[in-house]
């Protein structure tokens, strides 16, 4: 099955495609923040993508059925087994930021019905498109590139200036670099294990392995993604506006998917649950109504709160010697590198950034 092994680079392709505008309108051209975002990919975003990969390799599962194991292992708090649930949290806001962004674009093309009644409509859609599972990423992909073609066409690219820095640009640079790739959201983690049972292999396997072999290529797509986003973002077009807004329901419904299939191993043991898909969608449309600037804070605030989670639990709470034989550098130096980000540079800088969305707040 190539297309479950392509997970990852999906995952690191849709999300840029998807959500980067929600946060970088205010950015549109600045030279500075771009330079922001391409330090806090190397400074914040690399750390915890490995630290998830890394996470992956030793629990073998899904960071929902995961992490009750990694914290008997290590013998800590079951607290931080609330990671897991804080990012299904997480991807339901950003489901619901989806189903909400799409019915804004949409609604005025078919204003004969209430918006609630759209969108409920549409949940109905994501639903039967999730069946389809990594299917509809890679449908919402397309659909994505094809806005971005259409935006290049009629508005050409960005006009590029050099302005000043702030707190409150490094705090939407950190926020790109995390949820608007997929860091510390778990999904890398659960694309990971995915990767590992299509292939089936195990967790001992895997620790055979350098983590840099799965995490590099992700990076690279999630920099390049980004990059061309930067670079074309421009007022879009009536058809870039629908091709924009069907991407948005194709990754809603493959992100339903994801959830769905976390959920259900956790609850029971299984790989799919009707009920489960039902309630996720439910709560996703109910979220779908609360005003996207609302959610867009929400989004903000729990993917700074989950970064912080993931680096402290694998910085300071995994043993030292379970991480460094499921990461498998190809040496003792480039570990202890990352075993510094991840424990100090990963946490300062994201306190830095909760600064900053405060600051930005308060103007």
């Amino acid at each position: 099955m190539p297309f479950n092994r392509l997970q990852p680079m999906l995952i690191a392709s849709l999300l840029p495609l998807l959500v980067f505008t929600w946060f970088s309108r205010d950015y549109i051209g600045q030279v500075d923040f771009w330079l922001l975002w391409l330090v806090a990919m190397t400074l914040v975003g690399l750390p915890l993508v490995f630290a998830e990969i890394g996470l992956a390799h030793r629990s073998g599962t899904s960071p929902l059925v995961g992490l009750p194991m990694l914290t008997r292992e290590a013998d800590v708090s079951t607290v931080w087994r609330g990671f897991g649930w804080l990012t299904i949290v997480l991807l339901l806001a950003v489901v619901g930021h989806l189903l909400a962004s799409s019915g804004e674009i949409i609604h005025p093309l078919v204003s004969s019905i209430t918006l609630a009644a759209l969108l409920a409509i549409m949940a109905l859609l994501v639903i039967g498109l999730s069946f389809i599972k990594h299917l509809a990423g890679w449908l919402a992909v397309g659909f994505a590139v094809a806005a971005l073609v259409v935006n290049v066409m009629q508005g050409g690219f960005v006009a590029w200036q050099m302005t000043a820095t702030s707190l409150t640009e490094w705090a939407g640079a950190v926020v790109l670099a995390l949820v608007c790739v997929g860091a510390s959201t778990g999904l890398y983690w659960h694309a990971r294990t995915h990767q590992m049972l299509t292939m089936n292999t195990t967790a001992t396997d895997q620790a055979r392995e350098s983590a840099s072999r799965y995490v590099l290529p992700v990076w690279s797509f999630q920099l390049l993604a980004g990059a061309l986003i930067a670079m074309t973002l421009s007022p879009n077009s009536a058809m870039a506006a629908v091709l924009n807004a069907l991407a948005m329901l194709a990754g809603a419904a493959y992100l339903l998917h994801i959830l769905t299939h976390q959920v259900s191993l956790r609850l029971q043991q299984q790989q799919f649950n009707f009920l489960a898909l039902v309630v996720l969608a439910v709560l996703s449309l109910a979220l779908a109504m609360v005003p996207t600037a609302w959610l867009n804070q929400l989004i903000i605030v729990i993917s700074l709160v989950t970064a912080v989670w993931l680096a402290v639990f694998a910085g300071w709470q995994m043993k030292i010697s379970h991480l460094r034989k499921s990461l498998n550098f190809s040496s003792e130096g480039l570990y202890n590198l990352w075993r510094i980000a991840v424990r100090i540079i990963v946490p300062l800088a994201v306190i830095l950034a909760m600064v900053g969305w405060v600051l930005g707040l308060a103007k």
